[in-house]
């Protein structure tokens, strides 16, 4: 994996498919490993039910997973502290993909979503 810089955004509506919002709600995400999970950030939701995310190829690295390339991410939605909801896990997430064609990344930005909440 490079030491490059990246971006993930994901998406998150209400039952009735409004964008989810409000002081009350925070993102995390989090890096599945095999003894401790890796949170690679936390965020507020934007008025458009966004979270967006800047990671690093150090941040996806801990001592249970030396020379991980392909994250495993998962997303948890916490209300006034609460996790009121828990994605499931995107294995091997590659942000290195290149174009066949061209041979350039193309994988730098990953997008996720959207995630109903029900009753919330």
């Amino acid at each position: 994996m490079t030491t490059g810089i990246f971006k993930v955004i994901a998406e998150f509506v209400d039952a009735s498919g409004a964008p989810l919002h409000g002081d009350q709600y925070s993102i995390v995400l989090l890096d599945e490993d095999k003894f401790f999970d890796d949170k690679l950030g936390e965020q507020e939701l934007t008025v458009e039910g966004v979270a967006e995310f800047l990671i690093s190829a150090a941040d996806i690295l801990s001592f249970d997973s030396m020379g991980e390339t392909t994250p495993d991410l998962y997303f948890v939605v916490r209300r006034n502290g609460d996790e009121v909801f828990r994605s499931q896990v995107f294995t091997d997430v590659d942000f290195e993909m290149t174009d066949p064609v061209t041979g350039k990344q193309k994988g730098l930005t990953k997008k996720f979503g959207p995630f109903r909440l029900s009753g919330k």
